[in-house]
C-alpha cells in the first residue's frame, strides 16, 4: 500500500529505550537542545509580532520565486557582508528542507546519486529518499581540521552522481569550507559535470577570523553552485519558515537553472505571504537575540576546554563555527554506548557520533546553545562518569 521511500525502521532507537528504563532519579539535563526559543533567551516579543501583523500580509501575490521585496532584502543581508547577490539569482522557500527539495528536483532523476559531507547532519538521507535519489558519503579529516578528503570524494564519484554537496559551517564538527578546498572540488566537478550545493545557514556564527573562509560557495564558484540560507538560524526563527537559495556559477547554467527553479516554486507557491513582509523586520529585531546566543556560545565553549583540560581523559575537537562541540570520549565504550551509559545513569541526554556518522569512535555531540547553568551541571556528570569508568 505504501511507497517504499517511506518505508523507514520505525523502531525506537537504544538511546529513547535508555532513557525509558533510566535508573536516574534527578534532574535531566538535555545537551542535544537545538531550539533556540526554548533556550531562555530574550526575544523582542512585541516588536517581533508587529512584524507579522502587517496589512499587505492579507493580499495574495503568488511569486514563484519569492516576493521582489523580500528577494532584495535577503540580497542586501549579502552584499553587507560583502557578497555580491544579485535579487535574479534568489529564490526563496519555505525551509533550508524545502530548498534541498527543490535542488534535487533540479538535478537529480530517480536513481542518480549525491556525494554528501561525513560526519554531517543526516538529514540528507531522507530528504534524498523522499526524492528517490541515493546518498553516498565522502569523508571529512578530523587530523586536518574536518577538510574535505578530495581523494576519496573523488574515487566515490560514478556515472549515478550529479551534484557534490557541503555544508559549511558544518554541523556538528564546526568547520567551514576555505577557498583551496573549493578550488579543488570545483576541479572535480567541472571535470565530471557536476553542480555543488552548499548548506550556509550557521554562516552568522563564526568563532574565529579567516580570511581563506568561503562566505557563499554559489558567488564564489566557477561552476553551477547554490548556497542555502534562512531565518532559522539567522534570526533564531526555526518555526518562521523562511529559506533561500542562491544560484552561481556561468551565466548559461545559472539561468537554465533559475528557469527551472521557478517552475518548480510555481508548482508549489510554499512560501507565506505574512512572513515574506515581516522577514526584515524579524531580522534586525533578531540583532540581539543572535548576540545573546554568540555569547552564549562562547561562554560555554570556554567552560567546556576549561573543565576537558590537557589532564582529563575526554577531549574537546576543535570549534571554529557553528551551534555544536564535538567530545571524544574513552574508546573503551562507542559514541551509542556513552550517550546510553550517560541517559542511564547520569540523566544527560548527548548526540552520539554515529548518529552523525562519524568514523572517529567514542564521540559525543553536543549543543552550545543550552543555558549555561544547566550546560555546566551535564559537562561536569560527563566528565564524572567518564572519570568513573576510566579508574573503574
Amino acid at each position: 500500500m505504501f511507497s517504499r521511500r517511506t518505508a523507514w525502521d520505525l523502531t525506537p532507537n537504544e538511546l529513547v529505550v535508555a532513557r525509558q528504563h533510566a535508573s536516574f532519579a534527578g534532574e535531566w539535563i538535555d545537551l542535544t537542545s537545538s531550539n533556540p526559543t526554548t533556550v531562555q533567551l530574550a526575544y523582542p516579543q512585541d516588536t517581533m509580532t508587529r512584524a507579522l501583523a502587517q496589512p499587505a500580509a492579507l493580499v495574495y501575490e503568488p511569486a514563484c520565486t519569492g516576493l521582489a521585496s523580500t528577494r532584495r532584502f535577503v540580497a542586501d543581508t549579502y552584499r553587507q557582508q560583502g557578497v555580491d547577490v544579485e535579487v535574479d539569482d534568489l529564490v526563496l522557500t519555505a525551509s533550508s528542507s524545502e530548498a534541498y527539495s527543490f535542488l534535487l528536483k533540479l538535478l537529480c532523476d530517480p536513481g542518480d546519486s549525491i556525494l554528501v559531507p561525513q560526519p554531517s547532519y543526516p538529514l540528507f538521507d531522507d530528504l534524498a529518499r523522499l526524492e528517490s535519489v541515493r546518498v553516498r558519503g565522502y569523508p571529512l579529516r578530523a587530523q586536518d581540521g574536518w577538510r574535505t578528503d578530495v581523494q576519496a570524494l573523488s574515487e566515490a564519484v560514478d556515472d549515478s552522481v550529479r551534484a557534490v554537496f557541503i555544508v559549511s559551517p558544518n554541523n556538528p564538527t564546526g568547520s567551514y569550507l576555505v577557498r583551496d578546498e573549493l578550488d579543488a572540488i570545483e576541479e572535480l566537478a567541472q571535470r565530471r559535470g557536476l553542480a555543488l550545493v552548499s548548506d550556509e545557514v550557521f554562516a552568522d556564527y563564526i568563532w574565529r577570523d579567516d580570511p581563506a573562509r568561503v562566505r557563499c560557495a554559489a558567488k564564489e564558484s566557477r561552476t553551477l553552485a547554490f548556497s542555502l540560507g534562512g531565518l532559522s538560524k539567522s534570526a533564531c526563527l526555526p518555526q518562521m519558515k523562511l529559506g533561500w537559495i542562491v544560484a552561481g556559477g556561468p551565466e548559461p547554467q545559472r539561468r537554465a537553472a533559475m528557469a527551472r527553479l521557478e517552475m518548480i516554486g510555481d508548482t508549489f507557491l510554499s512560501v507565506g505571504t505574512p512572513i515574506q513582509h515581516a522577514a526584515p523586520a524579524l531580522f534586525e529585531a533578531a540583532a540581539g537575540v543572535r548576540e545573546q546566543l554568540r555569547h552564549r556560545i562562547r561562554r560555554n565553549l570556554e567552560m567546556l576546554q576549561g573543565v576537558f583540560d590537557a589532564t582529563s581523559p575526554v577531549t574537546v575537537m576543535p570549534v571554529r563555527a557553528g551551534w555544536y562541540a564535538v567530545l571524544r570520549l574513552p574508546a573503551f565504550f562507542t559514541g551509542e554506548q556513552w550517550a546510553s551509559l550517560l541517559a542511564r545513569t547520569s540523566g544527560v541526554l548527548t548526540h552520539p557520533g554515529e548518529f552523525f556518522g562519524f568514523a572517529e569512535p567514542a564521540c559525543l555531540v553536543v549543543s552550545l546553545i543550552v543555558p549555561e547553568a544547566a550546560f555546566e551541571t551535564g559537562v561536569r556528570r560527563i566528565a564524572g562518569s567518564a572519570a568513573r569508568a576510566s579508574e573503574a
